[in-house]
């Protein structure tokens, strides 16, 4: 049995030449860092992912979407501070 409906998944969508992208970097690596059983933490570079970033609507950068079962639950364009995101994480739980 699969623990699907307990699982998020944080997608960020960034760009190398993006500076509030570069600091998000730190952020998402903070919270990769903790190990949350329940977070996968996955990265897109926009220009090397266009094809998942139109399929996502991302239309600025940074973005940050969380899912759940595949569902879209929260999504963020702009800095963020990672208490932040760890708040909607849990709350989206």
């Amino acid at each position: 049995m699969e623990k699907e409906n307990n699982s998020l998944k944080l997608l960020q969508f960034y760009a190398d030449w993006c500076q509030p992208c570069q600091m998000m970097m730190p952020i998402i690596e903070s919270i990769k860092s903790k190990g949350y059983p329940f977070l996968e933490v996955l990265q897109y570079n926009v220009d090397e992912e266009a094809t998942l970033s139109l399929q996502y609507h991302v239309r600025s950068i940074p973005t940050l979407i969380v899912l759940k079962n595949n569902k879209e639950l929260w999504r963020y364009t702009g800095p963020i501070r990672a208490s932040e995101i760890e708040e909607v994480l849990l709350s989206v739980l």
